[in-house]
């Protein structure tokens, strides 16, 4: 039962990460700033992928209550959606666009 609280968990996180992707490129509702935002082919990419895992992920626990010999590859599952997460999390930090730091205040001295 814990497994497929698990799975269902990191299923929705996927399709919902690549659907927040997607959205942005077609309908931006300015929740990430511009500065900052994945170019276009690369949110595409993101996006179509962890949708994509996230929806085979959701497929196969549907499934798996039909059918009992699909249990075996729950959690496998959960791993790899986990490890699409991670890589996902490590593009975020070391790849996609980041602010450049000024150094600086921003306003002006109030003596």
């Amino acid at each position: 039962m814990l497994t497929y609280v698990f799975l269902f968990i990191t299923a929705s996180v996927l399709i919902f990460q690549g659907t927040q992707l997607l959205g942005e490129l077609r309908n931006p509702l300015g929740v990430v700033p511009n500065e900052v935002a994945l170019p276009e082919r690369a949110a595409r990419r993101w996006g179509e992928r962890l949708l994509g895992f996230g929806c085979l992920t959701l497929l196969l626990g549907l499934l798996s209550f039909i059918y009992s010999s699909l249990c075996q590859y729950l959690l496998p599952t959960i791993i790899v959606d986990a490890c699409a997460l991670g890589i996902f999390a490590i593009y975020l930090i070391f790849v996609a666009p980041r602010v450049p730091y000024i150094g600086k205040p921003s306003g002006g001295d109030h003596h």
